[in-house]
């Protein structure tokens, strides 16, 4: 199956204009029903971030809002990555000394790579790929 673009919009912002393209749109996330938080059968929150209005934070100021955030995987499934993942929660500084180690550290290491799940949160359908430049 070949990468079609269609080309949505032009929008000049600040001088630069932009164009927004999309892929097949038979592979995209634009469904009504991805802007729908659910739960699986584990008692997990998953969807679109588009889908929460106001995004609250947990007691360390991380998102507390969907267990399983919706994203398209590097082979072009629509799945979903944990919050914790995404986020990096478990290696988030706690004061400026650590903020400026995890950012060197996030320079020499490159992209970060995390396991894509259907809505099940179990079964691992592709990976998604986190740049840090």
């Amino acid at each position: 199956m070949g990468l079609k673009k269609r080309y949505l919009a032009i929008i000049p912002i600040l001088g630069i204009i932009s164009i927004l393209s999309i892929k097949d749109p038979k592979t995209t996330m634009t469904n009504l029903d991805d802007l729908t938080v659910r739960t699986n059968e584990n008692g997990q929150t998953y969807g679109s971030n588009l889908a929460i209005e106001s995004h609250s934070m947990d007691e360390n100021g991380n998102p507390d809002d969907l267990d399983l955030i919706l994203v398209e995987a590097d082979n072009g499934k629509t799945g979903y990555v944990y919050k914790e993942d995404f986020y990096d929660i478990s290696n988030q500084p706690k004061n400026p000394e650590e903020a400026v180690a995890y950012m060197e550290k996030l320079e020499k290491s490159g992209d970060r790579v995390i396991s894509v799940y259907k809505k099940d949160g179990k079964n691992v359908i592709g990976s998604y790929k986190i740049g840090s430049k």
